[in-house]
């Protein structure tokens, strides 16, 4: 008997362990499971099967309509959307659709829908969205048929039922493959052209620099110059002696040569007169001749 009851007060006491531990260990996606048992009357339910079919709802039924009456009327939220604050954007967002948003992703979003309608035209219908589940985020998809060109819709959510929020959306108009080639070839055409255009300024620029660089250093030696006579001018006067001397030397250099020249003349010509002579005629010039 005694052995008995020690078996089953082990078993209770197992129990209230057990009991304990759940309760200390329950997750997040068990608790946001019991609040929508709660609310939806479920008894077995996929949590991460109610977080996508929660973030198809709000894309599909809500943040593309309501983009769409901002578009529509910029002032539907009470006052002109572009002048509403990040924050003002998340409260008011919340108080007329319902729905969690990041700020700045929506404002980006209004303004690429409404870029990308001037592109397609406004939509016609659009596809049951299709959800992809990337850790932390829930990625939903929407094809929809415009009027002039077909899109895709992509937005991102935090993937928590009870903090689902947007945190991007975006407008994306389909091109055929030969759209896209055409424009990778024009993006390749613009840039080699902006290469060659700066290639080209750049030589421009060093071209230009060459007559700045000389003028530059031109003033730089004048400058030097100038300070060094102001403090050294015993160094100017030593530079003009030396100059006249240089001059007196060249001028006395010229004078002997030309007085070797008259001589070699005078010799010639009492030499082809027959004679070594050189008193009876004086030359008083010499004159260069240019032959024809």
């Amino acid at each position: 008997m005694k052995k008995f009851k020690l078996v089953l007060l082990s078993v209770v006491l197992g129990l209230m362990l057990c009991a304990c531990g759940e309760k200390e260990t329950t997750s997040f996606s068990d608790l946001e499971a019991s609040v929508l048992m709660q609310q939806y009357g479920a008894e077995d339910i996929n949590i991460q099967t109610w977080r996508s079919y929660r973030a198809a709802t709000i894309a599909n039924s809500y943040v593309v309509e309501t983009i769409d009456a901002i578009i529509d009327d910029p002032s539907i939220l009470g006052a002109p959307f572009d002048t509403f604050t990040y924050p003002e954007v998340e409260t008011h967002v919340y108080q007329a659709a319902g729905f969690l948003t990041d700020g700045y992703a929506f404002a980006n979003a209004v303004d690429n829908f409404q870029k990308g309608y001037v592109e397609t035209g406004r939509i016609v219908t659009r596809e049951e969205p299709i959800v992809f589940v990337d850790g932390d985020e829930i990625i939903v998809d929407i094809a929809c048929t415009c009027e002039n060109r077909n899109a895709d819709i992509e937005m991102i959510f935090v993937n928590d039922l009870s903090e689902m929020k947007l945190t991007s959306a975006a407008f994306n108009p389909r091109y055929t493959t030969g759209e896209k080639m055409n424009k990778a070839g024009l993006n390749t055409v613009i840039g080699m052209g902006t290469v060659f255009v700066m290639l080209i300024a750049i030589a421009i620029i060093i071209n230009l620099l060459g007559p700045v660089t000389r003028f530059i250093e031109k003033v730089s030696k004048a400058v030097k110059a100038f300070f060094h006579n102001l403090f050294h001018p015993e160094d100017k006067a030593e530079e003009g002696i030396n100059k006249a001397v240089e001059q007196i030397v060249k001028n006395e250099t010229a004078e002997s040569s030309d007085a070797e020249l008259v001589a070699v003349i005078a010799a010639a010509v009492a030499a082809y007169e027959g004679t070594t002579d050189t008193s009876g005629f004086v030359v008083r010039s010499i004159r260069k001749i240019k032959r024809q």
